[in-house]
């Protein structure tokens, strides 16, 4: 076995301890800086409710365009988001995607493609575990504050991105 594959069999091992381990996901989620907001007790419903997925390099994650299904945090790796075929962004560890999701009350479409950098374990919520923290006010207080300082973080580096284009 070269160091590759070794590579790759702990990735595998620590993506199906976080399928299979209930308290080693809680444990991933909580170390995760999206999760920090969030209160123990909701964390441990969040984390109930979370499917952990994981994406190869070059897969494409979500589509610009198509109906939103999920919304994902990523737990390990990094994806780029793509706008009309250019880069935007890139999303890593601790960084969140689908996030508008939240705020339709119809059907939302994403804003970008994103594609897998590298291996990525990934936390997914599905539309309905989306709805079902949506009927519950106080599960949403924590979610609200969560989700409020991601897309602070992310106008934050478009800001960044709009400055060094002024700039230069």
């Amino acid at each position: 076995m070269d160091e590759f594959d070794s590579i790759d069999d702990q990735f595998a091992r620590h993506a199906r301890q976080l399928t299979e381990d209930p308290s080693a996901r809680l444990d991933a989620l909580r170390k995760c800086s999206f999760f920090q907001p969030v209160s123990d007790e909701w964390l441990q419903r969040l984390s109930a409710m979370a499917e952990i997925r994981t994406f190869r390099s070059d897969v494409s994650i979500m589509s610009q365009g198509e109906d939103l299904k999920a919304f994902y945090v990523i737990l390990y790796g990094a994806a780029e988001a793509y706008r009309n075929g250019k880069v935007v962004g890139t999303i890593e560890t601790g960084d969140c995607f689908g996030e508008a999701i939240f705020f339709g009350d119809g059907t939302m479409t994403a804003s970008a493609t994103v594609i897998a950098d590298d291996k990525i374990v990934a936390a997914e919520f599905s539309k309905t575990a989306i709805e079902a923290l949506q009927a519950d006010p106080h599960a949403m207080v924590s979610m609200d504050k969560a989700l409020l300082l991601a897309l602070f973080k992310k106008l934050n580096g478009a800001n960044r991105k709009i400055e060094r284009l002024m700039m230069g």
